[in-house]
């Protein structure tokens, strides 16, 4: 879910009166504590379980690879992504797609074109799958996030799940949940406090299974929370999984909930 505000609230109130037509009451589950108080505040039923919990953690690993780029950044060829931001980092590599496919005169993405201020910059010229994204992301040595506002930002767990430690803006949205300050940190928005915090965070040579096995800890805790709340809405208490069939049954497929990866 996008960002759950005041912009965010006629939509969901005529969702809401429609299913309640039909006798169905209409479940938030927001990404930060600020949305989940928000829509509460609204009337809605609302609980804090961030979405980021259904990225596949079995498609995102550590592999060893040469560290060809000092930086990545997963992100959609859109404003809000503020890719302007990576322009001073020199090996940088981003992984994007284009919505409206808005493609050049033989048929590739161009995303020169689009931000002129990377044009150093490595990029995939076509949509490439989460084998190839992961391969770019042990090609790494961290992960960027940059737009200011958004959803929880799928694409900090896949950074997380390959042990790559983060750099990110001041956001609301969600995903700050994940950035312990052990392996992230938050900088200004510009391109010189970009630079600086990938730097730094390359510097302090952070082990990459401590990453993944941190952000595995935080994603478990939001499981077992939506295990509860749906055995909690179970109509049949008595019949309903123990914890580990539903964990295996919703996220143990080798790749995961397919529809939530960022790309």
């Amino acid at each position: 879910m996008w960002f759950f505000s005041w912009t965010s609230l006629p939509l969901f109130f005529k969702h809401k009166i429609l299913l309640k037509q039909r006798n169905i009451e209409l479940i938030l589950l927001n990404n930060s504590k600020r949305e989940h108080l928000f829509a509460k505040i609204m009337g809605f039923k609302s609980f804090f379980i961030n979405q980021n919990i259904n990225v596949c953690e079995h498609q995102f690993r550590i592999k060893p690879a040469e560290k060809k780029y000092d930086a990545i950044y997963i992100a959609a060829a859109k404003q809000y992504k503020r890719i302007h931001l990576a322009k001073l980092i020199k090996r940088l590599y981003i992984v994007t797609y284009f919505w409206p496919d808005i493609r050049d005169k033989n048929g590739k993405w161009d995303l020169h074109k689009f931000e002129p201020a990377i044009k150093h910059a490595d990029f995939n010229n076509e949509r490439i799958d989460a084998t190839e994204i992961n391969k770019k992301l042990n090609e790494s040595k961290c992960g960027l996030a940059l737009s200011k506002k958004e959803g929880a930002m799928l694409a900090v767990m896949e950074y997380l799940y390959a042990g790559l430690p983060v750099v990110s803006t001041n956001s609301i949205g969600g995903r700050d949940l994940y950035l312990h300050p052990d392996y992230s940190i938050i900088v200004k928005d510009n391109p010189l406090a970009v630079l600086n915090g990938v730097n730094n965070i390359i510097s302090r040579n952070i082990n990459p299974d401590i990453i993944r096995e941190k952000t595995l800890e935080i994603v478990e805790q939001g499981r077992k929370k939506f295990f509860n709340l749906c055995k909690e809405l179970s109509s049949d208490n008595n019949e309903f999984p123990d914890y580990e069939q539903f964990k295996s049954k919703l996220w143990g497929s080798p790749i995961g909930l397919e529809s939530n990866r960022i790309i």
